[in-house]
């Protein structure tokens, strides 16, 4: 990867936020510390000289300008913060009457205020922060304090701030090439499986390990997608497999029969009937072909504008009427249970015709004199459909494949159907939003179709 490509990939963006943000807080904490401790402490300097000054100035409104003298030889001979305290009083013509400096610059003398410049303290230089009060009469009094500590721990904290940084640096670019490693690792392993899976081994899948984090998430939800790929990718196979065995043999058929038709000669006699049944084998291909094209739309969704409000009793019951017939016919009881008043949101025509296949089915398999029951009941937030017999039942092996498409468990194909009808069952549930659930009842075959509330299918 060239210096360019770096710079703008995912990797780099990360780690370079991830230095600023270390940075940003060693900042913040160092401004933090500073204010707390050599700002509070310049802050108590500056309270303490109004402190003093006001108590010099009341002392000088009360005893004169003698008292004023006499508490400033008192506080510069007590002991007293001697090596840092400042005190200067000149008379009305700037020559000094008290104090303990040598010299001192002229600008902090002239105005009232806070002063702050280097001066001699005892004949010693000195940096000092100063304030002024000139009195009504002419004299000036200065009070101050020399801060030269004050400086020296200033510079100190700067420097450990400096110095602090610096790790701080250090520490932040080898925890974001140490990060950058480990998101590098993650993803090349990700890239490394698409890249198989994209050239054509689909077996290929994200090593995970014991990890717990974001990434093991995203490699387990990757090869939980590549799994279902896998899958699709096999049942692609099975239904090119089961369409060109079921276009292929009517084909066949239809050929053969044309063409022995078109050579017998009894052509005149043998045409028309032959003809009539080429006719019903297109007419089969057309259904295999329409059923096919039933579940694309189902699985697209193109019908969920004409969904409404269904009465599942009032669908029963037409099913009822429309299959006892049939069942009579088989010796087979027929019957619908309905507790309460479930409501669905719906296509009626396709879920009349997942009911029609499912009992399709159950008069097919579940064999002579058997009993039939459509039961539906609410169950809070959804509608629970099922369609049970008590015939034999479908082997358990079968059950996890009976909705794919053109699947039938009679491999060698004799048994008429071609293995749609419950891959439409699952279309259409699916575009409902509900869910389809097929078990043995021992005995029999029991089909539960859970379909959202109305209240629910709007949200």
């Amino acid at each position: 990867m060239s210096l360019t490509d770096f710079r703008h990939s995912m990797v780099f963006r990360m780690a370079a936020g991830y230095v600023a943000l270390l940075l940003l807080s060693v900042t913040l904490i160092a401004g933090v510390f500073y204010v707390g401790t050599a700002g509070l402490l310049r802050k108590n300097i500056d309270e303490q000289l109004r402190s003093r000054e006001r108590q010099l100035v009341q002392e000088q409104r009360q005893h004169g300008m003698g008292g004023l003298v006499a508490s400033i030889h008192e506080l510069l001979t007590d002991d007293q913060d001697s090596d840092t305290e400042i005190y200067l009083l000149l008379d009305a013509a700037g020559h000094r009457i008290i104090g303990n400096l040598t010299t001192w610059p002229a600008q902090a003398v002239a105005t009232d205020g806070f002063h702050q410049g280097e001066l001699e303290r005892l004949q010693r230089p000195a940096s000092a922060l100063l304030l002024t009060h000139r009195f009504t009469g002419g004299e000036t009094l200065v009070v101050g304090r020399d801060v030269q500590d004050v400086r020296m721990l200033e510079h100190r904290i700067m420097m450990a701030f400096v110095v602090g940084g610096l790790l701080a640096v250090l520490l932040s670019a080898g925890g974001a090439l140490l990060f950058r490693s480990q998101l590098q690792r993650q993803l090349k392993a990700i890239h490394r499986t698409t890249t198989e899976v994209a050239a054509g081994r689909l077996g290929q899948r994200i090593a995970i390990g014991r990890s717990r984090d974001e990434f093991a998430i995203v490699a387990h939800d990757v090869n939980t997608m590549l799994d279902e790929i896998e899958r699709l990718m096999d049942n692609a196979r099975q239904v090119s497999n089961a369409i060109a065995h079921d276009l292929r043999t009517p084909l066949g058929r239809i050929r053969v029969r044309l063409e022995q038709a078109l050579r017998s000669p009894e052509r005149d006699v043998r045409l028309p009937d032959d003809a009539q049944r080429a006719i019903d084998d297109v007419d089969g291909l057309i259904s295999v072909l329409g059923k096919m094209l039933h579940i694309a739309e189902a699985e697209s969704g193109v019908r969920r504008r004409s969904f409404e409000r269904l009465s599942i009793a009032g669908l029963f019951d037409d099913m009822i009427d429309l299959y006892q017939p049939a069942a009579e016919q088989q010796a087979m009881a027929l019957r619908a249970e309905v507790q309460g008043t479930p409501e669905a949101m719906g296509d009626r025509q396709l879920l009349a015709g997942v009911l029609a296949n499912l009992l399709d089915n159950a008069l097919k398999y579940a064999g002579e004199g058997a009993n039939i029951t459509l039961r539906a009941v609410a169950a809070g937030d959804w509608v629970r459909l099922s369609v049970r017999d008590d015939g034999p039942g479908v082997p358990e092996a079968v059950l996890a494949r009976a909705t794919e498409r053109f699947f039938r468990a009679d491999a060698s194909r004799h048994q008429k159907g071609n293995g749609l009808g419950l891959s439409i069952v699952a279309a259409v549930v699916s575009m409902h939003r509900g869910r389809l659930t097929l078990e043995n009842g021992h005995p029999g075959l029991c089909v539960t179709i859970e379909l959202p509330s109305p209240d629910l299918s709007i949200l």
